[in-house]
């Protein structure tokens, strides 16, 4: 029968893959959407933490098996060919299925043992939070905390990590948890930096030391004092963007948690303080049933509450 239908549709690249996909793996499906997604045999690698040679080998045993090309590559990158378009819908299903079926049997786990990973930007993880999570594992050894650090915003439906602390306005519906207290934030500089350069005037000398990007313009444009004061220079992250500034190279509009901390800088205006952003932590419903996530989500909220003052700039 086989035979006699690829007769009677010799070219339909849909068929041959119904008709191979069955013998196809979970492991498969999950190299072909990693450089779906990524567009490169390294990204995918990146995505799926493996090595280059065991992506482009599943890649091809995939194509050997299917008998046709899945991706093409291009001066941007790999990109699906019709058959891999024509598989991408049914491989994200496969996927939000097995990754459903892992997220209820570690939501079911009711123990305070295991691992549990946390996400959060790396601010937080070195001038707040770390001394709390230290205490979290004295008093739940048997719990095995890692912290993922990084600005990005992990995928908790596919379980990069199990809690995140975000700044975000507005979390994902398909989210919960818990509001964390405001964080603020200021002008700093360094009073030498203020002694010589003009601020206010028709045309200052001060300049801002930027991100690089405009996330940070909206946070500028609340300063209206300093609205004519223009970027001059550029940091990676805030903690490099303030190091910059205690060496004059600028003004950083920053978090209270960081530039209050900081004997060497000084609000600009003095005592300003804008409220720009809400904190968060966050999980998925499905492990809100797990009893350690429950625990770490309750203890970090109280850490994050005993340094309310600072995270919202009062005191200083």
């Amino acid at each position: 029968m086989v035979d006699i239908w690829n007769k009677i549709y010799p070219c339909n690249p849909q068929w041959k893959v119904i008709n191979t996909m069955k013998g196809m793996e979970w492991d498969d499906l999950r190299v072909f959407l990693a450089v779906q997604r990524g567009q490169s045999v390294r990204a995918a690698s990146a995505l799926l933490d493996v090595s280059h040679s065991t992506i482009s080998r599943r890649l091809n045993a995939m194509e050997a098996k299917l008998e046709t090309r899945l991706f093409v590559r291009t001066p941007t990158g790999l990109v699906a060919t019709e058959t891999g378009l024509s598989i991408i819908e049914r491989a994200e299903r496969i996927e939000a299925e097995v990754l459903g079926i892992e997220r209820e049997v570690a939501g079911r786990d009711v123990g305070l043992f295991g691992p549990i990973r946390i996400s959060m930007p790396p601010v937080l993880a070195h001038y707040l939070i770390m001394p709390h999570v230290a205490e979290f594992a004295r008093l739940y050894p048997k719990i095995e905390v890692e912290i993922i650090a990084a600005y990005d915003i992990v995928d908790l439906s596919r379980q990069h990590a199990d809690i995140a602390i975000r700044f975000q306005d507005k979390p994902d519906d398909y989210l919960v948890g818990r509001r964390l207290p405001d964080f603020s934030n200021c002008v700093y500089a360094t009073p030498e930096y203020l002694a010589t350069h003009d601020i206010t005037g028709p045309e200052p000398t001060a300049r801002w030391v930027g991100w690089g990007s405009s996330r940070m313009q909206p946070g500028w444009k609340q300063v209206k004092e300093l609205k004519r004061c223009k970027v001059a220079h550029m940091a990676s992250d805030p903690m490099t963007q303030l190091a910059a500034v205690r060496e004059n190279l600028g003004m950083a509009y920053s978090l209270c948690l960081l530039g209050d901390r900081d004997p060497r800088l000084v609000r600009v205006p003095p005592g300003k303080v804008y409220k720009e952003r809400q904190g968060w932590v966050l999980t998925h419903p499905d492990l809100i049933t797990s009893e350690r996530v429950r625990v770490c989500v309750r203890f970090l909220v109280a850490a994050f509450a005993q340094h309310k003052d600072l995270l919202a700039g009062i005191g200083r």
